[in-house]
């Protein structure tokens, strides 16, 4: 039925979420999609099909693409050469020259691209481009110009940084690398945003590299492209370069590459490597590029180089600056060792479990049950015997505040316990784990609680490994769309910007204290379920 409608509306190449939901409202009711859950999903899979282009985040879920190869189109008829262009763009022929050297697209100029292949393009440019930018195509560089990577044919001086203090040289290795992972990389550093490095008034962006300032404006970030590899180099142009800044900086890369190598069909998985120090950024020596797995002994002769050039490589030069190794004490918090990007992801988690997670359990209870009425409705309740005095006093006085003050496992215990309207996880049952296709508010609710779990398990040692932060954070992204839907509120800016965070060395009671309040939280759970255990089984 959806299929028949998308095809239908196509000649409209852009559908409205909300004429998609009036359209479900006319369905009957075997066929008709009962909540936003449902609807989502079903745009997933035509999304996922490659019938429709459709992304359920904020500003880009309002609109439905309905015809892909239109969409196409316009990203083609923008990088298309200049001599196929027609004679009625001649008068933009500076523009052109500039878009075609550098990448950078002036607005007038792409308009009047458009204008002369299909006025759809002009009538939907905000949204064309907002899911351009979603997909790498492109990144905005200010109100009216855009950069295309792909046009970019500046060359890049390989030796022209080889004077400034620098890390040693990290190494992505493909088998066989896409150009276009590279570009849309590069687009994507520019949406963090980490602002373009300048050199003689020009912006520091080539064909095969891009050079950008870390937020602190200190560091900088050299990021280029070799047949196989992408290699990254950090450089100060005075003082020596912080390794905890270094480890950030990856953070932020990988986890862009891990998503943009899953979105490409061919074999697009890349292996850690390191570059021999006798050799340069992205020169020519591909050969010099030596795995991680190499790297385990404290030294060992250069695999890389001739007989004439052997060299000993000292292990910790070069691998410092990027592997985030476990201290000799992990129960000891301390923010200045190895592990800063293992406990700065703990605390970000902390941060948004406490901030946004715990905010949405607060709203989900505020549905259905207004502060003013919550000591009532738990007095009545079977579980009002089981609280402390501190939990009733907050109860009984969450008139100032609402349920600020309340913590996680109180209020997942109200939601359980005292709302009825709230939808249930797809199993029917609480405290089971949902599984990835139940996306119930239920579902997340439990998804939420088993996030907490989750942390309080890494208290003693207070880090958070990389590909567990990775995936956390991608369901989190997910809880907060979809919750946002169900309840009107906002959570996925503030997720965003606890991760644009950035935690010195120096932040030592960042780490202390994110470390207490989850050790109180583990202790609160632990007693929580013991007290109520009885009465949330009731409700099973």
């Amino acid at each position: 039925m959806f299929e028949t409608f998308f095809q239908e509306k196509k000649i409209r190449k852009i559908l409205s979420r909300s004429e998609l939901q009036s359209f479900n409202e006319t369905l009957p009711e075997g066929i008709k999609l009962h909540n936003i859950e449902d609807m989502d999903a079903m745009l997933q899979f035509f999304h996922d099909v490659r019938e429709i282009i459709h992304f359920n985040q904020q500003f880009l879920n309002k609109v439905i693409i309905l015809d892909v190869q239109w969409f196409a189109d316009a990203f083609r008829n923008v990088i298309t050469d200049k001599n196929h262009a027609q004679e009625d763009l001649f008068e933009f022929a500076s523009e052109w020259d500039k878009f075609n050297e550098t990448g950078e697209l002036d607005e007038a100029l792409l308009s009047a691209i458009w204008r002369m292949n299909n006025n759809d393009y002009i009538e939907h440019k905000e949204d064309i481009m907002m899911y351009m930018e979603k997909l790498g195509l492109l990144a905005k560089m200010s109100d009216k110009i855009w950069y295309v990577p792909c046009m970019n044919k500046m060359q890049f001086p390989v030796d022209c940084f080889s004077l400034y203090h620098a890390s040693s040289i990290l190494c992505y290795t493909f088998d066989f690398l896409p150009v276009e992972i590279f570009h849309r990389l590069v687009a994507m550093c520019m949406q963090i945003p980490w602002e373009i490095f300048t050199d003689e008034e020009r912006g520091c962006i080539y064909q095969t590299a891009a050079i950008f300032m870390f937020p602190d404006q200190h560091h900088n970030i050299m990021i280029g492209m070799t047949q196989t590899e992408i290699q990254v180099q950090v450089f100060v142009v005075e003082g020596e370069v912080d390794v905890s800044t270094c480890h950030r900086i990856r953070e932020n890369i990988e986890s862009i590459l891990h998503n943009l190598s899953n979105t490409f069909q061919k074999n697009s998985d890349f292996q850690i490597a390191f570059k021999c120090k006798f050799t340069g950024f992205c020169d020519s020596k591909e050969s010099a590029v030596i795995s991680e797995s190499k790297f385990i002994k404290e030294s060992f002769l250069c695999p890389s180089c001739p007989a004439k050039k052997k060299h000993r490589i000292v292990t910790e030069d070069i691998t410092k600056y990027w592997e985030q190794t476990k201290p000799s004490n992990p129960s000891t918090l301390t923010a200045s060792g190895q592990d800063l990007g293992g406990r700065t992801r703990f605390a970000k988690l902390g941060m948004a479990i406490n901030d946004v997670l715990n905010q949405i359990y607060r709203d989900i209870l505020e549905m259905e049950v207004p502060p003013f009425l919550i000591y009532n409705k738990v007095k009545a309740s079977s579980i009002y015997k089981r609280l402390r005095p501190e939990q009733e006093y907050l109860l009984q006085n969450p008139q100032q505040s609402g349920y600020k003050t309340f913590d996680i496992s109180l209020t997942y215990t109200l939601i359980r316990n005292i709302c009825s309207k709230i939808p249930k996880p797809t199993k029917g049952k609480w405290g089971d784990e949902p599984t990835a296709g139940e996306v119930t508010v239920g579902d997340d609710i439990e998804r939420i609680r088993s996030i907490r779990n989750s942390l309080t398990a890494h208290v003693s040692s207070a880090s958070t490994p990389q590909t567990e932060f990775n995936d956390t954070w991608s369901t989190m992204s997910d809880i907060c769309k979809r919750l946002e839907t169900f309840t009107g509120k906002t959570y996925l800016d503030k997720l965003e910007n606890i991760q644009k965070l950035h935690i010195k060395e120096e932040d030592e009671d960042t780490f202390k204290k994110m470390k207490e309040m989850w050790e109180k939280i583990k202790l609160n759970i632990q007693e929580f379920e013991s007290m109520f255990k009885p009465y949330i089984d009731a409700t099973n």
